[in-house]
Parts: structure tokens; C-alpha cells; sequence
């Protein structure tokens, strides 16, 4: 069974069963349900950490990760920068912010 649907069962499962003790209390059904889910929220944090974590597991797996964000660029040419002398006896801009620069200098020209 998919962890997510069996972390869901077991916090549906605990919020009824404090609804339904708060219930059998006497509380007014709308203070039993806020009640319920403030137990329900605390116990399954407190109880469900496996499963709550192989849900997690599961989501970041399907996710997948993009190839490169928009700091990859920069941080490539930093360490390649710093890896090499090329850069620095042609005089080719390391980062982004280097490259805008040159941008403006060659229209103000």
C-alpha cells in the first residue's frame, strides 16, 4: 500500500478516535472537532514519524531534480574560474554579475 495513503488512514483514524472520545465526553460537536484535530495534529506527529518520513521519501523521489537552477551557471564559472588561469589571461567574465557589466560598458561605447 502507498505510504501516503496509510499515513492519511492512520491520521484519519486517530482524529476519530479523539472526536469520538471528546464526544462521548460531552462536548459540543464543534469543540470535539477542534479538539480532535489538535490531538489528532500533536499524536501523529509524535507517533508517525516513520511514516511520515517514507511519505516525504516518496514525494521528493517523484519529483526528480531539475538538471540546473539558475545559480549553476555562476557557480560553474566560479570554480572553473578558480580551477583554471584560462579565464583570467583571457579576460572572459566569471560571473553573471561580471558579464552585465560588460554588457553596459560595451553600450555606454
Amino acid at each position: 500500500m502507498k505510504a501516503w495513503l496509510v499515513y492519511t488512514l492512520a491520521r484519519l483514524g486517530i482524529f476519530a478516535a479523539a472526536l469520538a472520545v471528546l464526544l462521548v465526553i460531552g462536548l459540543k460537536w464543534y469543540w470535539a472537532a477542534i479538539g480532535a484535530a489538535l490531538i489528532g495534529l500533536l499524536v501523529s506527529y509524535i507517533a508517525l514519524p516513520g511514516l511520515r518520513g517514507r511519505v516525504t521519501s516518496s514525494i521528493a523521489e517523484r519529483r526528480g531534480r531539475p538538471e540546473h537552477d539558475a545559480d549553476s551557471d555562476f557557480e560553474d564559472d566560479f570554480v572553473d574560474a578558480a580551477d583554471t588561469d584560462a579565464t583570467a589571461a583571457t579576460d572572459q567574465p566569471v560571473s553573471d554579475a561580471d558579464r552585465h557589466r560588460g554588457r553596459r560598458e560595451h553600450d555606454a561605447e
